[in-house]
């Protein structure tokens, strides 16, 4: 069969293309993993070859829409020696990481020479509050602190993050400001609200079951409050934890444990808000999807990156509350929607969002001008 003269071209070209490298601890259902597997998608007429090395490969994520290579590690650590050889064997040009703590292995080794990769840093949540409640993450903090700066890129979700990154002297010509994507349409397209029966007042939370989330601080409340229901979508190491507050305060039937839904829009949709008593956050994906299908969100002012939405603060859909107090307070005050019998899919709140394919092609030209 015949070359032909286009395909010749297209074939040099992409022997010229660095080599990206995206390293991810597992596939869990979190807004940081889903962002980098988002990346990971798309590959034609990208500037870039790209793979991704997941470290365990377990989680509720797992795809094959991704070209990944996949260990069964439960620590990061045990796989460090495989994954920098495996760096050096396929001769990556690049390697792109969104957790701390692989970012500082891959930093650490870079200047013990086992690579020479460039290094491109998303980080995902607010450092001083996500890295301080235990002596391990504290000493995580450190090490990144110290060594961030020999980071090529540092890509940071909100206004928040950035201002705390350069009170940090992270080097402001590698700092980054990129919203995480959501395309509207594509989270609409065949939503159909769903809400359990019953007249209550449906509250819904979606998330990693983790001290972060800060259910722990918030589920004794539902019982001082009548005709208010929580739906719980997520997994996560404090589940139990939650289980045992829900039955020691004896509110079973106003809480009620969902497990994982891979995809919960009709759950959300269906709600009268989002509920996120988070301690902290990067930008939430959860509070961008419930904007997008027309569903209001209950948080606590902790959450700083969220006031980057100052239109959904302004007009009172992002409700921010000051501590359990005024949260019991406001709850009280909840009233059901109107259509609660039968819901139907709200106008977005969203004013604007950045699209999936233009937060791809940002984040190329940053990685590529930087080279």
């Amino acid at each position: 069969m015949k070359t032909s003269r286009r395909q010749i071209i297209y074939f040099y070209k992409d022997m010229k293309k660095k080599k990206l490298l995206g390293i991810l601890p597992s596939y869990a259902g979190g807004g940081a993993e889903k962002i980098m597997l988002m990346y990971f998608h798309n590959f034609q007429k990208r500037p870039f070859f790209f793979k991704l090395l997941v470290v365990n490969n377990d989680g509720p994520l797992k795809t094959k829409l991704v070209d990944s290579i996949e260990y069964k590690y439960k620590r990061l650590f045990n796989s460090i020696p495989k994954i920098i050889s495996y760096i050096r064997k396929k001769k990556f040009n690049i390697v792109y990481s969104t957790f701390p703590h692989i970012t500082i292995a891959l930093i650490i080794s870079k200047l013990l020479r086992l690579h020479n990769c460039n290094i491109v840093v998303r980080q995902p949540n607010m450092l001083y509050p996500s890295l301080s409640y235990s002596f391990k993450l504290r000493i995580i903090r450190f090490l990144y602190l110290r060594l961030i700066n020999m980071a090529d890129v540092i890509v940071v979700t909100s206004k928040a993050m950035r201002e705390e990154a350069l009170k940090n002297n992270f080097n402001k010509n590698k700092v980054f400001l990129l919203p995480n994507p959501l395309d509207i349409r594509n989270i609409r397209k065949n939503v159909i609200p769903e809400r359990k029966s019953g007249l209550a007042v449906k509250l819904v939370f979606v998330g990693r079951l983790s001290y972060q989330k800060g259910l722990d601080r918030v589920l004794g409340l539902f019982s001082k409050i009548d005709n208010i229901e929580l739906s719980i979508i997520g997994q996560g190491e404090q589940r139990k934890l939650l289980e045992n507050l829900v039955k020691d305060n004896k509110i079973e039937e106003k809480i009620t444990f969902c497990g994982f839904i891979p995809s919960p829009y009709n759950v959300i949709a269906g709600a009268d808000y989002l509920f996120l008593p988070s301690r902290w956050e990067g930008m939430p994906n959860c509070v961008l999807e419930s904007l997008a299908l027309g569903t209001p969100v209950i948080a606590f002012k902790d959450i700083i990156t969220l006031n980057d939405l100052t239109f959904n603060i302004k007009n009172k859909t992002i409700t921010m509350l000051e501590n359990e107090e005024s949260l019991l307070a406001y709850l009280r005050g909840l009233r059901p929607r109107k259509d609660k019998l039968n819901p139907m899919l709200r106008k977005s709140l969203l004013n604007n969002s950045l699209s999936e394919a233009a937060y791809r092609k940002k984040l190329d030209k940053i990685i590529s001008s930087k080279l």
